[in-house]
């Protein structure tokens, strides 16, 4: 009976976080690793040679005082400087909450990057992530 409870919930929790259900905008991007610790995300990504703004997004719900979530990001295996506006971590705040990632998607018009990111989770519900294009 408990074996068949975690099943259901290990499964309904793969199928929320199985690709963005987002705005026309956002990008794909596919769980590597998941459990209720810890998420690892690849996106594969095209930059459009103009230096396109993206925001790197992950949500969790039921956050409360002993809540912790952090993230890391790495672009084609170098760490991401989140920009203004980023918020990469938080400490014991309620409800629902997200972290944030602005960057830049630089390079030569066609060349493929490799985005990976890190959820870390302590104490709250992750609900999912989303990239998207942010206005410049």
């Amino acid at each position: 009976m408990i074996k068949r409870a975690w099943i259901n919930l290990f499964f309904l929790s793969a199928v929320a976080t199985v690709g963005p259900a987002y705005a026309e905008d956002a990008m794909a991007c596919e769980i590597q690793h998941g459990n209720f610790k810890k998420r690892d995300y690849l996106c594969l990504l095209t930059a459009n040679g103009r230096g396109q703004p993206i925001v790197f997004t992950s949500s969790f719900t039921g956050s409360h005082d002993d809540t912790a979530v952090s993230m890391t990001l790495t672009l084609d295996g170098l760490p991401v400087s989140c920009g203004t506006g980023s918020k990469t971590w938080l400490n014991g705040e309620d409800g629902d909450v997200s972290l944030e990632c602005h960057l830049l998607l630089d390079g030569t018009a066609g060349t493929k990057r490799v985005l990976r990111a890190t959820v870390n989770i302590y104490h709250a519900q992750f609900t999912g992530v989303k990239l998207t294009r942010a206005e410049p």
